[in-house]
Formats: C-alpha cells, sequence, structure tokens
C-alpha cells in the first residue's frame, strides 16, 4: 500500500494507523499548493479531489477519504482491537468518524482557508471551542479509556490530529481536560511518534 499526504493534515490519522497494524506501505508527499507529489507526478491524475489522504490499496485502486481508510485500515489489525468488527461497537466508530470529519475538522479548515478578518476569527474559534466543549464533556462521562471503548482506535487518532491544529491556530486546548488527557496518551503511543517523525513533526 501507498499513503499519499502532506505533513501535519488530516492524513497523518492514516499514517498512524497503518503504523498501528504492521504492515508495509509506501509514503509519497504531496504538495498541495502545487498539486504534485515528491516523484513529480500530477496529483490530480492520482487523486481528483486533490486533498490528502489517498490510499493506494493496489496499483491503480485508489481510495480516498479518512471516513473510509480508517475503517479499512483498521480492521486489518492482526490483534482485532482498532475496530469491532460489526454491531454497535463498529457504528459508534463510524459516528465519530462522521462527526469529527463533517463538524471538527470543517471548523478548524476555515483558518488554512485564506486571511480571516478579526470577526470572522473570533466566530471561527467559538464554534472550534463549542464543538471541543461537546467532545470534552462526552469524554468526561464516559466509562471507557478511549473515545468508544477501552482500546485506541482510528477515531482517537483522527481526534489527536484535529486538534493538533491548535498549535498552528494559536488556540488554547487547556479549557478541555479530557481532550488534552486523551491527547497525551494517543501521542505517547509508538505508532504516533513514528509517524510524527516521519512527517517531519517532531525531532
Amino acid at each position: 500500500m501507498k499513503l499519499y499526504y502532506s505533513p501535519g493534515a488530516c492524513s497523518l490519522a492514516s499514517h498512524i494507523i497503518l503504523n498501528e497494524i504492521n504492515v508495509d506501505f509506501d509514503l509519497e508527499r504531496v504538495d498541495l499548493k502545487t498539486h504534485k507529489t515528491e516523484k513529480g507526478a500530477d496529483y490530480y491524475a492520482i487523486n481528483p479531489k486533490g486533498y490528502v489522504p489517498a490510499l493506494e490499496i493496489n496499483p491503480g485502486l485508489i481510495l480516498t477519504e479518512n471516513v473510509a481508510i480508517l475503517p479499512f485500515l483498521a480492521q486489518h489489525d492482526p490483534k482485532q482491537d482498532l475496530i469491532p468488527p460489526s454491531g454497535l461497537g463498529r457504528a459508534k466508530v463510524l459516528e465519530w468518524l462522521g462527526y469529527l470529519n463533517s463538524e471538527l475538522h470543517d471548523a478548524y479548515a476555515v483558518f488554512f482557508a485564506g486571511a480571516l478578518s478579526a470577526d470572522a476569527k473570533e466566530k471561527a474559534y467559538a464554534e472550534v471551542d463549542r464543538l471541543l466543549k461537546h467532545i470534552d464533556s462526552t469524554i468526561a462521562q464516559a466509562d471507557h479509556e478511549y473515545l468508544v471503548d477501552d482500546n485506541f482506535g482510528p477515531a482517537d487518532a483522527y481526534l489527536f490530529v484535529l486538534t493538533n491544529w491548535s498549535n498552528h491556530i494559536e488556540h488554547d486546548l487547556t479549557p478541555y481536560p479530557n481532550v488534552v488527557a486523551l491527547r497525551n496518551k494517543v501521542a505517547e503511543r509508538q505508532s504516533v511518534q513514528i509517524a510524527m517523525r516521519d512527517e517531519g513533526l517532531i525531532p
């Protein structure tokens, strides 16, 4: 398999899960401004949507969108810990991925779409905070270690990556201690450390 990625982008979640399932895979960096890969390929020819991640499963067979890629990869976990195979547990994973993708991802993305006026920036921060308040409260009320159950999974990886963007938009996460605690726990995983180093995000 090959993952097309951009450092620190939402493709980092797929990179983390690839490390978790311990399979052989290649990485190819994408410049999202020029839409060229590090090998000089036209990225639009690989993924006409133009954004990452894109997962090449076999030559010519491409899967896109985190809500599809993350469960696809997680189901290859040899320990069967990353995602329940069926039933309500799996539905809960998909519920979280859908929420993170359609709500939190979009709320953060506003900051990367171009310069914002002071008023627009204030509204954008408020929307991120509204969503994180809900997530923090949900974690606080849960009786399990991670978002879905007591096992780390793709939703946890995705939340880690999205909230990592707070570092780039001067956004304070300290009002959300449960989110921060989960982030810190995820950050300690070897799969995360390797992915962050491979993408040049940490030394």
